[in-house]
């Protein structure tokens, strides 16, 4: 044997004699072609309602014994404070969770605590929401401390002055950021004396009082036209006892008046002017916040889909899109520039906003305005369309693993009034739409000739530049120097 073994060795080539394969070249120029998209479905939308008035809706969940519920009301958002009185939604809101039914504010926060729970509430423009998330088996008694603080919370005096307090503290410390200040500005200019342009200040934040918040807590959290919309492990059976439970006896206010709808964002006139830039005098800042926009689309417009995908392609796509392309990689003047479309209810904005080097902050304009052009009168190339497709349809997929995500999509659908399979559709939707898609939607709703601009930078180094661009209005020219001391 040992012999034999000898024989072979000596029979076989040398490490000399070996031909050792060369290792395949790789081409690191192309990109790796992307896989195909693996199939993604989500149950459908539940819907019922109680005879209250109270919307159900529901997308089921079943991967793990959790649920989330968004309690919805579109009579509470902050477009319906009353004037003189902009922070009292967001106020009312926060204050929901001090203490509700036989509970003080520490009882009520153990309560939640010991469920292992989340029972809270927040107001945005368009309504109040209330929140829960907890295990199965603890979302009965997480939605009977929710229906307390719905239907009978205790709105302390103490919590509403402590709140009062952390809101005026907080709009002190926004002085300090020339970015808060620029898109305060914006919002005004964009909005104007639509109610979506109202936003607390010291004066409306001071003239606050307790009985402010019972009355609208009183007069708008109410069963009509509210939505509690769920996602998780339940079925619609089991979530319309629960709702039933908790909230099919809630009738609101005995004396309540009709609530009327925010009033429709309408179309806005272009400057008579051109463009105007105000300028907020930052004595001297290293960079400049620069934040422009205009009015923008509703959520429920036909052409919401393309609208996103344009906007994507613009200022969205994390790194790639093309203000961050141009502002930041080629030009190296900003560490991030983005466009958004805030979508509502009633309206929308559309806004672009990156805060620059001071000594380029006039370029930067200029880039955003030729970016914005670009994408009305040149297609977009079919490489990056489809990959900017594949971006946006994956970040949708991502959105629904967690079922605090889904819900809040739910819940959205109803506010909205979008049709019952608007997320069972959405992949397909975005995958269909075309360069032509995306050019038309830059072409009716990108308006660059329109844009309302905001700067805040130092007024010395860049009112000169910024005039070449437009004229300039400058909101706080510096005080006069005061005189010498004999």
């Amino acid at each position: 044997m040992k012999a034999l073994l000898l024989a072979v060795l000596l029979a076989a080539p040398s490490s000399a004699q070996m031909t050792v394969p060369e290792p395949p070249v790789l081409d690191r120029t192309a990109p790796v072609p992307p896989a195909a998209a693996r199939p993604f479905a989500l149950p459908p939308l539940a819907q019922s309602a109680l005879p209250n008035g109270l919307k159900l809706a529901l997308i089921e969940s079943h991967r793990v014994a959790l649920v989330s519920v968004r309690l919805v009301f579109p009579f509470a958002g902050a477009a319906h404070d009353p004037s003189g009185r902009s922070g009292l939604a967001g106020l009312t809101a926060a204050l929901m969770s001090e203490g509700a039914g036989a509970l003080d504010s520490r009882g009520f926060a153990e309560a939640v605590d010991d469920l292992g729970a989340t029972v809270s509430a927040s107001a945005d423009k368009d309504a109040l929401v209330v929140t829960v998330f907890a295990a199965k088996e603890n979302l009965d008694a997480a939605l009977a401390l929710a229906a307390a603080m719905v239907r009978s919370p205790a709105l302390p005096q103490p919590a509403f002055e402590r709140l009062k307090g952390e809101s005026l503290a907080g709009l002190e410390a926004e002085k300090g950021s020339p970015g808060k200040a620029a898109e305060r500005r914006l919002e005004a200019r964009v909005y104007g004396d639509h109610p979506y342009g109202a936003s607390p200040d010291e004066a409306s934040l001071t003239a606050l009082a307790p009985a402010d918040a019972r009355d609208f807590h009183a007069l708008r959290v109410r069963p009509e036209g509210a939505i509690l919309a769920a996602a998780g492990d339940i079925e619609m059976p089991a979530l319309a006892a629960l709702a039933a439970k908790h909230f099919g006896s809630w009738t609101g206010a005995p004396t309540l008046v009709p609530l009327a709808d925010t009033p429709r964002l309408g179309a806005q006139a272009a400057p008579s002017g051109g463009l105007v830039i105000d300028l907020i005098d930052v004595p001297g800042a290293q960079q400049s916040a620069l934040r422009a926009g205009h009015r923008s689309i509703s959520r429920d417009d036909p052409d919401y889909l393309a609208v996103q995908l344009m906007n994507f392609i613009l200022g969205r796509a994390p790194i790639t899109n093309r203000l961050e392309r141009n502002i930041r990689e080629q030009h190296s003047w900003a560490y991030g520039a983005s466009s958004s479309v805030d979508a509502l209810r009633r309206g929308g904005m559309f806004a672009v906003e990156t805060d620059v080097q001071t000594d380029a902050t006039a370029d930067a304009l200029r880039e955003v305005l030729g970016e914005m052009r670009r994408l009305q009168t040149d297609p977009v190339p079919d490489a990056e369309l489809a990959a900017s497709k594949r971006l946006l349809a994956g970040l949708f997929v991502l959105r629904q693993q967690k079922v605090q995500d889904i819900a809040a999509q739910a819940a959205g659908i109803e506010l909205q009034g979008l049709s019952p399979d608007t997320l069972q559709t959405y992949r397909d939707r975005v995958a269909a739409l075309t360069a032509a898609d995306v050019q038309a939607a830059a072409q009716k709703h990108l308006r660059p000739s329109e844009l309302h601009i905001v700067v805040a930078g130092d007024a010395a180094l860049v009112k000169g530049p910024l005039s070449a661009v437009a004229p300039v209005r400058l909101l706080n020219p510096p005080a006069a120097a005061a005189p010498a001391a004999r």
